[in-house]
């Protein structure tokens, strides 16, 4: 599965912070800014120019950035974690929430493939979801076999995508959720969405230093030692939240 690995600072890493430091809080709670139109900040989506999706006013003066992989616990945590908090954040106009999904297990391959497969309007819900039952489809690697490894030795990485997701049963996942099987297996098929995972784990290994997942960066800074709601939520209000 090492075809899987894309880049080889991205390979199995471990949970924790980066070692950035935040900028001085500014103690001072930005006005809420209504959304136009009399829309909802919340279902504010779009792909960013760095490949991640925003949630939220892309001009809000408090920019919360999250790598996270959807094969990791903690991030599974915080996603539960923070459903209600920081998407209350986001309403108000304040806060944009970008999500960049990051690759630590060659099983979050075909799952961020797969989360993104419809854009960024439905991004956030699938990406819960699998959080959600993480356990459940991540469980299923243990239909692996040796057979199955020797023979995606010799595929192209969407290739053993596609065969992970089979495994993992992530097409029948998001097929359930809005994404049809072909374009599942059209999204899993395509070399560009692979080079736009590429592109985020480049980011984040030479230009954030990422060493684990989550790791959160408030306005550019990394976030030390912050993996949960209960820490991060605190340093937004510091921002200004």
């Amino acid at each position: 599965m090492n075809k899987l690995m894309i880049l080889g600072a991205v390979s199995l890493l471990a949970l924790g912070g980066c070692d950035r430091n935040v900028g001085a809080p500014t103690n001072t709670t930005e006005a809420p800014v209504s959304a136009p139109a009399g829309g909802n900040w919340i279902e504010t989506t779009s792909i960013t120019p760095d490949g991640g999706i925003l949630m939220g006013n892309p001009a809000a003066s408090v920019k919360l950035l999250e790598f996270a992989a959807l094969t990791c616990p903690h991030c599974a945590k915080f996603s539960a974690d923070s459903a209600e908090g920081l998407k209350a954040l986001v309403a108000k106009g304040t806060v944009s929430y970008e999500l960049r999904t990051f690759l630590i297990h060659p099983q979050d391959v075909p799952a961020a493939l797969l989360a993104r497969c419809n854009g960024a309007g439905p991004f956030f819900a699938i990406a819960d979801q699998m959080f959600a039952e993480q356990s459940d489809w991540m469980g299923k690697s243990s239909t692996i076999t040796q057979a199955d490894q020797a023979s995606w030795a010799t595929m192209t990485p969407n290739q053993v995508a596609g065969a992970l997701a089979d495994k993992l049963g992530l097409v029948d996942f998001v097929q359930q959720r809005g994404i049809s099987v072909d374009k599942a297996r059209a999204c899993l098929a395509d070399p560009e969405g692979v080079r736009v995972l590429e592109k985020i784990a480049k980011v984040a290994t030479e230009d954030y230093k990422i060493t684990g997942t989550p790791t959160f960066v408030i306005n550019g800074q990394t976030v030390p030692n912050v993996t949960t709601w209960s820490d991060l939520e605190p340093e937004l209000k510091k921002a200004g939240a």
